[in-house]
Formats: structure tokens, sequence, C-alpha cells
């Protein structure tokens, strides 16, 4: 039986809007069965009536679910465009007028060494060919794209060996060589985000005032400048932050004509909301074109642990995506037990779609590998936890606004105070936790301060109440070791994980440790 593709776009409403972070990984397997058969027929779940397509979430007609949101990095991407058409296809041959990717620069991958960079000669012709090759592709493949920022943290002192920088100077006067190039170079094809970074306020705030002029629409730049914002650093991840820059972007008229900002790696399900209601007072107020956006490569490098999104929690004690290990056993291959979590991916497969490799197989390197799973295994795992990601965020956002609408008249904000985590007495809502209640009512009365001054003393005068909405997420940096770490808190803690800032180099390991 074919069922038809199940739409999730139209549920977004007027909800920040969740980007999956594609793995290039996932969208090899789109491309390559385009071309030929990657996948042997015998190996193509019985299920999937539309073929490997159906995995194609950004197919509006052939999707198993169909989702117009995406982001992509030119980190991981094939920058030769003629060879990214064909090896990227999911991305590059979409309908742009029913889908919306939203491309990152790749800086993180540059400080990381994962895509090589001149760092002794950062203005010099080798430099310049790989910006040219990253601002060629972004203008060929996204929608949105952000500006080649360098992270703050690419001047620690692990990094800085590799890279040179040694000061948080260095990485702004790179960012801005970076930018300008961008903005005298672009084309149109795309439009630009100006990235934001700082590992505190006063950081954040000698960052903005060093790339503010790329925005500026009366500037140097006019009509070149960048059309919205990225949210890294300290002001995606630090409310008070976060709220003083919009409340600084206000005051500078650049949120006005600024129809996206983007956050950076952001996880977690409270975050969502908080989100929402940041863009629906923006709406109000200010600029009624705007959307606020949130990545994360969850569903991805969650699966290179072997981890499957069974289900999420919408409680005031549990307010999260969980994940657990995967069934991977080579007594199951060939089971016809059905995929027991639910997903338009997971409905249609069994147990020996995933656990593929029985007693004595060997794989295409002709050895006998320790897992149940081949790499096609580890894709049709993603597909199930895209999906799952996509509903859990949606599901928060639908019952914190039933929650709001029912409890609106019984908040007020001014009276939060801390409270243990066990003491249940201040929760107003059998689903939605009381930060978030207690947000909404915050929000409205900040967008309605008259000016930077006043609206600075109220986030400065309720700080306390501000930190508690930044629960236990990553901040900083990102760490060599995160996704070690994030796995063994994953066997310690009901496996509830946090993955806000992943290295998609997990990813690319597995077809290699695979044989694939």
């Amino acid at each position: 039986m074919t069922r038809p593709p199940v739409n999730l776009t139209p549920l977004q409403k007027d909800y920040a809007v969740y980007l999956p972070a594609i793995s290039s990984f996932y969208s090899t397997y789109i491309a390559k069965q385009r071309l030929e058969k990657f996948i042997p027929d015998d190996r193509v779940p019985a299920g999937f009536d539309r073929g490997i397509e159906g995995m194609n979430f950004l197919n509006p007609e052939q999707g198993y679910f169909t989702y117009k949101y995406g982001l992509y990095s030119a980190g991981h991407a094939q920058l030769d465009l003629k060879k990214s058409m064909v090896q990227e296809s999911m991305i590059q041959q979409r309908d742009r007028s029913n889908t919306m990717i939203l491309g990152d620069s790749g800086g993180y991958q540059i400080g990381k060494g994962v895509l090589q960079f001149d760092w002794k000669d950062f203005e010099g012709p080798k430099a310049d060919a790989v910006r040219r090759s990253i601002l060629e592709w972004l203008e060929q493949t996204a929608d949105w794209s952000m500006m080649l920022d360098v992270p703050t943290w690419a001047c620690d002192h692990i990094h800085s060996p590799k890279t040179g920088l040694k000061t948080f100077e260095d990485c702004l006067d790179k960012t801005r060589y970076n930018n300008d190039f961008f903005l005298m170079n672009r084309s149109g094809q795309t439009k630009w985000l100006n990235v934001l970074q700082g590992g505190n306020w006063d950081t954040a705030e000698k960052w903005y005032q060093g790339v503010k002029e790329f925005s500026d629409p009366n500037g140097k730049y006019a009509g070149r400048e960048a059309e919205g914002w990225a949210f890294g650093g300290a002001n995606m991840c630090k409310m008070d932050i976060t709220l003083k820059r919009l409340m600084t972007l206000r005051e500078d008229g650049l949120l006005k004509g600024k129809n996206w900002i983007h956050f950076l790696g952001t996880a977690q399900l409270d975050w969502s909301c908080y989100l929402t209601l940041i863009q629906r007072q923006i709406r109000k107020h200010i600029n009624e074109e705007i959307t606020i956006s949130f990545d994360c490569a969850s569903p991805f490098i969650a699966t290179a642990h072997g981890l499957v999104y069974t289900n999420s929690q919408h409680t005031p004690k549990r307010w999260s995506v969980i994940m657990d290990k995967a069934p991977d056993n080579k007594a199951l291959a060939e089971s016809d037990i059905p995929f027991p979590w639910e997903s338009e991916i997971g409905r249609r497969l069994t147990l020996g779609d995933i656990c593929h490799y029985a007693p004595g197989m060997l794989n295409k390197i002709g050895k006998e590998g320790r897992t149940s799973w081949d790499s096609f295994a580890y894709a049709l795992m993603m597909g199930h936890n895209v999906y799952q990601h996509i509903v859990a965020v949606q599901r928060a956002q639908q019952l914190m606004d039933i929650e709001i609408a029912k409890t609106k008249d019984k908040i007020n904000w001014r009276a939060w105070k801390k409270v243990k985590a066990q003491d249940m007495s201040d929760e107003y809502s059998d689903w939605v936790p009381r930060n978030i209640l207690y947000f909404a009512k915050f929000i409205e009365d900040l967008f309605n301060t008259k000016t930077k001054d006043e609206a600075f003393e109220m986030i400065e005068e309720h700080k306390h109440f501000l930190k508690a909405l930044e629960g236990s997420r990553l901040q900083g940096g990102p760490a060599d070791n995160v996704f070690t770490n994030l796995f063994d808190v994953v066997e310690k803690e009901q496996n509830e994980i946090d993955f806000s800032n992943p290295d998609d180099d997990e990813l690319r390991k597995l077809a290699d440790e695979l044989g694939e």
C-alpha cells in the first residue's frame, strides 16, 4: 500500500524553524541511488514503496515525509560546482520554490582543520581561492548563507598552533577581512547572515561593534550589505546576552529589513519555545517578515554512536528528546519484526532492515565486522531520527501554545523564584515547564520597553531568572572529545543528551569503518 507523503511544513505555523543540519553521509544515498543502483534491490526495505528517494524529505512528491527546511555546510561539501550538482543532488537539484536551505560557510571546519586553509598567508591567493570556492558554492546552493566567520576558539591553546591566531582581536580582524571579501564579491544569488561571536557580554559587544558595518544599509556596503544575522557564541546560549543583543539591534535599527536570524547549534526543546516567543514579539513590534531558525545535527550524529530516537518527553520534569541504544544483533538479520519506534521511515522498516549482517556475513572489504549494521542501516536510522526530532520540536511548540492560552492570566513572571528540581509546587502545567510560561510573559514586557537602557535594566534586574533558562546546554567552542563525553552521559543519564556542538567528522568515519 502506497501512503501519501506526510508534510510537516504546515505544522510550523508561526514557530521558530528547526533546520536539520543535513549530513553529507545521508545525502550521499539519495544522490548515488539516482545515478546507479548504489543500494541493490534486495537491500531496499520492502516497505519502501518509493525507493531510496523516499528518504529525501526535501522532495515534496516522493518523500515518505516532507519538510522544506534544512542546513547544509560548505565545510563538508563538494566545492567543485559541477561535481556538487551530481554528488549533492538532494540539495542542489531540489525545488527551490518549495524548499529553503541555509548554507553554513564552514568556519568551524576551517578552524578544526577539516577544510584546509592557508593560515600563514591569510590574505594570499591560496586562502582567497578557498574563500571564493566557498562563496561560489553558497551562491549556487543556499537561499540564505552565513558569511565566513573565524570563531573565537580558533585562538585558544588547542587551535592556536594550527591557525597562528593568538587573541580575540585576531579572530575579529580575520572575520572582518572575510566579510569584506564575501560582500564585495557576492553575486546576489543568496542572502547573507552576519555572524556574531563572543564568549561574554564584553567580547560579544566588541565583536558586534566590529562587524555591524557589514549590515548597515546606509554605510560602505549599502546595496551589498548582509540581510540577516547569525547568533553564535554567547549570543546564542546565554539568555541575558541574547536579549541584550536583540535590544541593541532594535536600538540601532538593524532588525528592520533583516528578515532572518539564525541561532547556531541549538538542540534543546525549551529554546525552540523561547525563540518562537522572541520571533513573535519581533514580528509584532519591529519586523513582521522576520524568521528565527536554529539548527542541530543530533539526529545524524547520534546515529554515528548507535543511538535511536525512541520518543520525546513533554512534562515539567522532562522536556527533551530521548535516545537509546538501537537494536544491533546479528541474530535479527532477516527478521520481520516491525521497527518499534514511530516515524514515517520507521513504520516502513523491520529490524532485519537495520540488523543486516548475520553471523559469518562479510562486508564489502571481505571482513566480518562487530556490528550487524551496514552503512545503509545508519542512513535509515538517520531518516527516522530526523523525523522524530522535527516532530518533537513542533509538539513542544504546540503544547506551549495550549498551556499559554490556559495560564496567561495566572502567570506573574516577577514572582519567579529558584526552586529545587523535584519541587513541583510552582508548576502551572502538567505538560510545559514553568520557565517557558514565565518567559512568555517576560518577553512581552521586555519588547514593550521604550529604550535600550530601560530594557537592559530589566534584563539585569532579572538576571537570575534568565540564567535559569540556559539549562544544561553546552556553551563555548568545540571540545575534541565532546561526543565521547556525551555518550558517557547517555549511559548515565537515561539517554537524554544535547549535541549542541556536533563534529560531523564522526559521520565521515562510518563508511571507512564499515568498509562501504
